[in-house]
């Protein structure tokens, strides 16, 4: 009889392990995908085709035989049009003879809204994602507050990915270096907290059969 009523706490132990296991992944999960999916409704990401398009191509056709009399001529605003990150386009005369017409800069422009867009996404998501680790250390309910940590994680990690490349080595170290002392000061707290309450645990139980001993 005591061996079925042992079978059936440990059924509902399990049973409720793998409820907070299933919550702290849906939250983990779930949480950086919303705020992902919000962002990128609220603050959309710059597209290639808002910079450049086809009519950035649009040039005469050439002729179809390549004259040999055309004389190659050295633009210095070509030069200059590649020094500043852009692209030298060619127009052709009427003898089929390419010449330098324009500096195509649709791509040097993408870029640096590309940056920009990653900057602030990096700027906006990092605190966010602190802010949720520490609520996710201070919830009083475990398995919700460990999801929120996760997440939080997750979050700054994504930030960080967006925008590191973009950084300067200095920046990059700086970054890594606080977010190793956040995952460590979550490990300290929750660590500290688990033997806090083992703690508590074992002196409430100590008293309970120390005055069960002294009731008897």
């Amino acid at each position: 009889m005591l061996d079925g009523y042992l079978f059936v706490y440990r059924l509902k132990v399990l049973t409720m392990d793998a409820k907070r296991i299933a919550m702290v992944l849906a939250v983990t999960v779930l949480l950086p995908l919303f705020v992902g999916l919000f962002v990128d409704a609220a603050y959309q990401e710059p597209k290639y085709n808002d910079f450049c398009n086809d009519t950035s191509y649009a040039y005469s056709t050439p002729v179809k035989a390549v004259p040999t009399n055309c004389s190659y001529i050295n633009d210095p605003r070509q030069d200059k049009c590649y020094a500043d990150g852009g692209i030298a386009r060619t127009n052709y005369t009427s003898d089929g003879c390419s010449y330098y017409a324009s500096c195509d800069m649709c791509s040097k422009n993408f870029n640096t809204a590309q940056q920009k867009y990653n900057r602030n996404i990096f700027f906006m998501l990092l605190p966010v994602g602190l802010a949720v680790v520490i609520v996710g250390i201070y919830l009083l309910v475990d398995y919700i507050g460990a999801g929120l940590m996760f997440a939080g994680l997750i979050i700054m990690f994504y930030a960080t990915f967006r925008y590191f490349s973009d950084m300067s080595k200095v920046l990059r170290a700086l970054v890594i270096l606080v977010e190793l002392l956040v995952i460590m000061w979550i490990g300290y707290k929750k660590i500290e907290e688990s033997k806090n309450n083992n703690k508590n645990k074992i002196n409430k139980s100590v008293g309970r059969s120390s005055r069960k001993k002294t009731k008897r």
